[in-house]
């Protein structure tokens, strides 16, 4: 079957018109490190350096990998490595992956089959960056500007740096790394969000491992989520991480914002 990654444009319609028709949405990114951790799974390798990092416990695996697998089929999108691996893609020049991250990236929809993944509205694993990218055909900024928000998020920071640019901003503070997510609020959160998913017009999440399934619970409760990833982090850290600074630029015009290889070519 060929595969293909849907555009931005296509994308930030699709949750603009899920805002409006006050209908359930997610996308949900794995990402490289959802590769190692499935291919780990499935091989019965180590899961406890993931486990200390993500503050997830090693007992609660078997939950997450079916957790996925339900969220991920119900998805508007899920993420594809697709646009790593094709050359004349911008995204193929992001600085260099081990030789174990280059074999998971080629091997994703072995992977993805194992898991039990059948979507195929498949987005850029960056799609977090591509959604505040001034060089796009359109973005998310209008869409926050004009609805209430809530972040899932470890920077309390982000309160101060939302709010000139939201109607409505609300912080659900997680754990970092290595801050036992799982024990200290998972539970607590879940319930928070089976609660309160409809009060939002837009929900971003920003939590790891655990956040791919708070974001499909919060379409499964009825309201809209986006996985944006690390984009918290460059946003508190003014600091684009080594993988993207080959491809990524911050904006001149807006403190949300990024332009996305030559500022003068629009992107889809």
């Amino acid at each position: 079957m060929e595969y293909s990654v849907s555009f931005i444009s296509d994308i930030v319609a699709d949750i603009e018109s899920s805002i409006n028709e006050d209908k359930p949405f997610s996308l949900i990114r794995f990402g490289d490190g959802g590769l190692k951790l499935i291919y780990r799974y499935y091989n019965g390798l180590s899961l406890s350096s993931i486990s200390k990092k993500e503050g997830i416990p090693l007992w609660f695996f078997d939950k997450l990998i079916n957790g996925w697998r339900e969220y991920a089929n119900e998805a508007n999108y899920i993420d594809s490595p697709l646009v790593y691996l094709d050359k004349e893609s911008i995204f193929h020049k992001r600085h260099k992956v081990s030789t174990n991250t280059k074999h998971l990236m080629n091997e994703w929809m072995e992977l993805y089959e194992l898991i039990g993944f059948k979507n195929k509205n498949l987005c850029n694993p960056e799609i977090g960056f591509m959604l505040f990218t001034e060089n796009a055909k359109r973005n998310i900024i209008d869409l926050i500007g004009f609805n209430s928000v809530c972040c899932i998020t470890n920077f309390p920071e982000i309160k101060n740096i939302l709010t000139p640019y939201v109607d409505g901003l609300t912080l659900k503070l997680i754990p970092g790394f290595y801050g036992s997510f799982y024990n200290k609020c998972f539970k607590p959160l879940a319930t928070e969000i089976r609660r309160e998913a409809k009060n939002y017009g837009l929900w971003l999440v920003g939590a790891g491992e655990l956040g791919r399934l708070l974001t499909g619970l919060i379409k499964e409760s009825g309201g809209r989520a986006v996985d944006i990833g690390k984009v918290f982090d460059v946003w508190v850290n003014q600091k684009i991480n080594k993988r993207m600074r080959n491809i990524l630029r911050f904006s001149k015009h807006h403190r949300l914002m990024f332009t996305i290889g030559d500022p003068n070519e629009t992107i889809n």
